[in-house]
């Protein structure tokens, strides 16, 4: 089916409230109840196991278009975390949740994903990305703030009534929209579910599972580990987090107002190259930062961090995304989300054994020495600017399965045609 922008705005908006009610919370819960950087780091590992086994049951019901039940157990998941989360104490109680968190994640992020690729065409990446992140910092943070302020004064019985409100509001609103389970011609025209073969076979000329690997650790060093930093930052408390991020939000949404608009028609590689360049920078400068300091250059140089973040992540989301058109898309997004699960998993499975043998290392210091460690890795995001080959196109042992399932050679040699046409001229605009 064909998402439209409403729908789309209206699913990523109910979720940046529930995910900032909590599951922002989520590294500073575990943190509170005693959980060292090496059993944080043992969490997101498992998190992400779970995130590709879900997956393999979220594409199979994408292929079947039943978006309706993919809508509702987005938001389901995510309530069982949530209550989970008030009642986690022990290992299996702590094997669950990380569970859970991966499972609603996916569900999350891979309809996210699709919802965003259907509601843009090339030409108006940016500017979409632009509109959502607005949405979403603005709700996101209405969210953390709310989340912070329960947290502190109600305790957890009211984020999960809070949260529960919202959940039922979100699928009183969404799942009443009409034509969400249709397998018509439109479920016939999608990728059909990709099996393990197609996944290791991928290959592209545009380094894109290098980058996956690559990016699934970066997100969860800004998402986990920068979090926590901001909350020793704040003198361990939830409400001065919430207020430190909150007051990000006017500088972020008046960014992406100023640029959004125009980020889709300037040279992109040149955009790109530089925000790697200051992403890169971003790490360099958490790794300087005085975590137990205070003052107006420590919240200055954190504003300048999130501006860096903020701008980087725009530029690769746009890059992603105008590749992805070029490509089956939701065969292109499905398959970044199996590799960066993958990275995170061996990635993060590494640190926790690692962090396991430096008990007695002070954690504020093992933070420090991650951040200078992802200052000159994440110039390796460099290789995503460039393109090899004039054609965007996956490798033939990755697409055989569509070809063979979904198109005739005649219809094949057409898409191939188009794609080849629409890769020259995002090749010209660059």
């Amino acid at each position: 089916m064909i998402f439209t922008s409403r729908q789309f705005y209206l699913f990523s908006g109910y979720h940046s409230l529930l995910i900032g009610l909590l599951p922002f919370f989520l590294p500073i819960l575990l943190w509170e109840s005693g959980a060292s950087l090496s059993i944080i780091s043992g969490f997101i590992a498992l998190t992400a196991v779970s995130f590709i086994a879900t997956l393999w049951c979220w594409d199979r019901l994408r292929y079947s278009g039943m978006w309706r039940s993919i809508i509702l157990l987005s938001f389901l998941l995510e309530m069982l975390m949530v209550i989970v989360l008030t009642v986690a104490e022990g290992l299996l109680t702590f094997a669950c949740l990380a569970w859970l968190n991966g499972a609603y994640s996916c569900f999350y992020w891979s309809t996210h994903r699709v919802m965003f690729s259907e509601a843009t065409s090339q030409e108006n990446t940016g500017k979409t990305f632009g509109n959502m992140q607005i949405i979403v910092v603005v709700l996101l943070k209405l969210g953390i703030i709310a989340g912070a302020y329960l947290l502190e004064n109600q305790g957890m019985s009211a984020i999960v009534l809070s949260s529960a409100a919202i959940a039922s509001l979100a699928l009183l609103n969404l799942i009443s929209i009409n034509h969400w389970n249709l397998r018509s011609a439109t479920s016939e025209k999608q990728t059909r579910p990709l099996t393990i073969n197609n996944v290791k076979s991928f290959n592209d000329s545009n380094n894109s599972k290098f980058i996956f690997l690559l990016d699934g650790p970066f997100l969860f060093l800004e998402s986990y580990f920068w979090i926590l930093s901001l909350y020793l930052i704040s003198g361990s408390s939830y409400l001065t987090l919430g207020i430190i991020v909150v007051s990000l939000t006017a500088l972020l949404s008046m960014l992406f107002f100023f640029i959004k608009n125009r980020i889709d028609q300037a040279n992109s590689q040149r955009i790109f190259a530089g925000a790697v360049l200051l992403y890169a920078l971003s790490w360099l400068l958490r790794g300087n930062i005085d975590i137990g300091g205070s003052g107006v250059a420590l919240y200055a140089m954190v504003l300048v961090i999130a501006f860096m973040t903020t701008f980087f992540r725009l530029a690769f989301n746009k890059r992603f995304f105008d590749i992805a058109k070029s490509y089956t898309s939701h065969e292109y997004i499905i398959l970044k989300s199996y590799y960066s699960q993958f990275g995170i998993a061996v990635c993060f499975g590494i640190a926790s054994l690692l962090f396991a043998f430096v008990i007695s290392a002070d954690s504020k210091q093992l933070l420090t020495a991650m951040y200078w460690l992802a200052c000159p890795i994440a110039l390796a995001y460099g290789v995503y600017a460039h393109r090899l080959f004039s054609t965007l196109s996956l490798s033939p042992s990755s697409t055989r399965h569509s070809v063979d399932d979904n198109a005739t050679g005649e219809d094949w040699a057409g898409h191939n045609n188009r794609a080849i046409n629409r890769s020259l001229q995002l090749q010209d605009s660059r």
